[in-house]
């Protein structure tokens, strides 16, 4: 019985871990998912955040999720790209993808998919840049 309670507590604690099942890229790597996210402002930075990050493997290819989150109340008119690293933390050359644009509206989260390009990346980030809503004048 001294035995069984310990053991009953260590099991109730495991069962209430909020620990994703991913593979991969590590859980413990996404500890803080902000560190994923490159923006080009310090004002950006503040209304977004990395809330989510699923990861499998596909082909013997990284294949993740990114779940980008809106801590603003208005739409923000976006673009976005991912850069991969492999093991040692050098980018992949060649393997940017290209700017895709992105309607993120007020408080909402959107889920933004990428394949690794090759086996040797095992992580990423992504990098995130307002576009001008403005209609641009050129002067003769």
């Amino acid at each position: 019985m001294k035995i069984l309670i310990p053991l009953l507590s260590v099991c109730l604690l495991a069962a209430c871990s909020n620990r994703p099942v991913t593979s991969g890229i590590s859980v413990e790597q996404h500890a803080n998912y902000q560190q994923q996210l490159k923006v080009n402002n310090h004002k950006l930075g503040k209304k977004l955040a990395i809330t989510d990050v699923k990861t499998r493997q596909t082909n013997q290819l990284t294949d993740i999720v990114v779940t980008l989150s809106s801590k603003y109340k208005k739409s923000q008119y976006l673009q976005y790209q991912f850069t991969w690293f492999d093991k040692d933390g050098f980018v992949i050359k060649g393997n940017h993808s290209p700017w895709q644009a992105l309607t993120l509206f007020g408080f909402a989260n959107v889920q933004l998919p990428a394949l690794a390009p090759t086996s040797d990346a095992v992580t990423f980030s992504l990098a995130v840049r307002e576009v001008s809503t403005k209609a641009q004048e050129f002067e003769d």
